[in-house]
């Protein structure tokens, strides 16, 4: 039997491995206790559990949102750096100071024509220093931008001009003839160059180029010196008034102006600037922003973001894959997001391919989705040239003020933004689906447009309320995985139903047919469209883009044999169409409405 003298030193050392022994076991079943409240918490619904979360820091997921408005915000951001670089146009630097000189001058002249609080002024431009000067003013006096689509018809930039009572228009001097047909005599029309702001060689250049339109309109010039005497008041503009007007795509129907608060603007450039823990935004890096302004993105991220983020937006207005690679070249950005064709243009270009691209951090890609093998090239592509992080994609919808999910530097699939929430619900029923399940994808969160504009039947038919919680249906297929990853898998619109022989209905997945078709190597790019069938429901037809040096003959027996093989007898396409290049909408989007009209005839 083992002796213990109780010391006063042993009573001691005896009551400290007591104490030791008891925080130990306390532990284990702390943890056991945490664990089993996880396992419990996980209720295997993602839109309660929200699995993504995990991936951001406190701050991205507990600071408060930003009050006021988008200028509010951007000024706020930057006001510990009035001396660095802003802008870059064409190599012009343009400081913080000097864009709120400029913005200042053009709220005046705003407020000398007339403008006031809740108003809409519409402007046709690309992007260029005057279209961030115009944004922030209109934005600083309580106004609204409405941002007309450059290639819209004349009949819809009436409707638009029409539906918004807008009495300013504000547009390219190239796009003045069908501006001044559509605004008519009722409205002031105010012109402006490419070449406002550029350096004076390329201004030079430009003009020399460009065919200048003779339409009477009053000059850029004229139109700021209007406002020299205006003094400006002060405005308080809450996150709930309204601030910008974007078009959908009007890739499956008429294109809808939606209405996006101040808020959602400053929530998306918020969440993007909060997220450091998984980006890698430093201030002062470049910016290359290629997305003209009648785009979602062109403001919201390519503006917005990049410069509450304190980045140096590069601007350039010309968002063709032709002339991108070149640009690219000269400013060697570090941040820079396109649609697949620039992601093309730069794996094709002989100088970016001779190229170290140590420099480019986010090369990134929203708008059509492309197939894995697509994307295992491109990123193959960029890593071979040593870009640090590879591609990463954005996935999101003019409704949501853009971005709704995107992977990151850190996270290799994409993740629902930290204050955004996904639910999955079945397109039969409407019930709530579980991880790994395919359903209509449904979104809600701070960046929620406010609605159609003045079209509250299209409002009713994407918004739905639960719980005091607006939700949108965002008309998309997918699903999460328990690690919190968002997938892509096709879109309810694009779904269409056949006829069997036994009369049974199924549907067919054109996204499904489309990865199948772009496993063959000697196809670029493809499109599925269905082709009505009678009473038999719709026909499967394939668009297909096929490499240059492809026999189309012999390439269209191997894409029958492929499908016969991988897919479901009903899924086989009918009938297959080569094409020098699909069809796309302004947005750089497959336009599938142009497809369906060629398969009809």
């Amino acid at each position: 039997m083992l002796n213990f003298i109780f010391t006063k030193k042993n009573i001691v050392m005896f009551r400290a491995a007591i104490i030791l022994y008891l925080c130990t076991q306390l532990a284990k079943v702390s943890g056991m206790e945490k664990e089993n409240m996880t396992e419990r918490n996980l209720t295997g619904y993602p839109s309660i559990d929200r699995p993504w979360l995990k991936y951001y820091s406190e701050e991205a997921l507990n600071a408060p949102l930003p009050e006021g408005s988008m200028y509010d915000y951007m000024t706020a951001c930057n006001a510990g750096r009035m001396d660095e670089t802003a802008l870059n146009y064409f190599g012009r630097k343009i400081t913080h100071r000097q864009l709120q000189t400029e913005i200042d001058r053009c709220a005046r002249a705003l407020i000398a024509s007339g403008v006031k609080a809740g108003d809409v002024v519409s402007l046709c431009v690309l992007a260029m220093p005057e279209m961030i000067y115009l944004l922030y003013a209109i934005n600083k006096i309580g106004a609204i931008a409405n941002f007309l689509v450059m290639s819209a018809t004349q009949q819809e930039l009436r409707g638009q001009l029409a539906v918004t009572g807008s009495k300013l228009v504000i547009a390219l001097d190239m796009a003045m003839p069908q501006i001044k047909e559509a605004a008519g005599n009722s409205t002031r029309v105010i012109s402006v160059s490419l070449a406002q702001s550029m350096p004076l060689p390329a201004a030079i250049v430009y003009r020399l180029k460009a065919k200048q339109s003779r339409a009477e309109a009053v000059a850029w010039r004229e139109f700021l010196a209007s406002g020299d005497q205006v003094s400006l008041p002060s405005c308080v503009t809450g996150k709930e008034t309204p601030a910008v007007i974007e078009y959908t795509g009007g890739t499956t129907g008429k294109a809808k102006g939606v209405l996006v608060s101040n808020g959602a603007a400053n929530a998306i450039a918020f969440q993007y600037r909060v997220s450091n823990n998984i980006l890698d935004f430093e201030p002062g890096q470049r910016f290359l922003n290629i997305i003209p302004p009648f785009l979602a993105y062109g403001v919201f991220l390519g503006a917005h973001m990049a410069l509450c983020a304190s980045l140096e937006e590069v601007i350039c207005p010309d968002p063709t894959p032709v002339h991108f690679p070149a640009q690219f070249v000269r400013y060697r950005p570090n941040h820079f997001s396109g649609g697949p064709i620039h992601i093309e243009a730069l794996m094709k270009s002989k100088k970016v391919r001779q190229m170290d691209l140590s420099f480019l951090r986010v090369a990134a890609y929203g708008g059509d989705a492309r197939s894995e093998e697509w994307e295992q090239a491109a990123n193959q592509f960029l890593m071979a040239h040593h870009s640090p992080y590879g591609l990463q994609k954005g996935y999101g919808m003019t409704e949501t003020a853009t971005t709704l999910c995107f992977s990151t530097n850190r996270v290799p699939e994409m993740i629902p933004l930290p204050r955004n929430n996904i639910k999955v619900l079945d397109i039969d029923t409407g019930k709530e689906l579980g991880y790994g399940q395919d359903g209509e994808i449904c979104a809600t969160g701070p960046t929620l447009m406010i609605g159609y504009y003045k079209n509250e039947d299209a409002t009713k038919e994407i918004i739905f309320e639960e719980n005091g919680v607006r939700w949108l249906r965002t008309g998309d297929l997918g699903h999460i995985t328990p690690e919190g990853y968002f997938h892509l898998t096709g879109r309810i619109k694009r779904i269409f139903w056949g006829i069997g022989p036994d009369n049974t209905p199924y549907r067919i997945y054109p996204m499904e047919i489309e990865r199948v078709l772009c496993t063959c190597p000697e196809v670029e790019n493809c499109a599925v469209i269905g082709k009505p069938n009678g009473e038999r429901g719709y026909l499967p037809i394939a668009y297909v883009v096929s490499t240059p040096s492809a026999d189309q003959i012999r390439l269209e027996g191997q894409l029958r044999r492929l499908c016969e093989k991988e897919l479901h007898g009903n899924a086989v396409p009918y009938a297959y169409h080569f094409l020098d290049k699909l069809p796309a909408t302004p947005a750089g989007k497959v336009d599938y409405r142009t497809l369906e009209q060629m398969a009809a005839k």
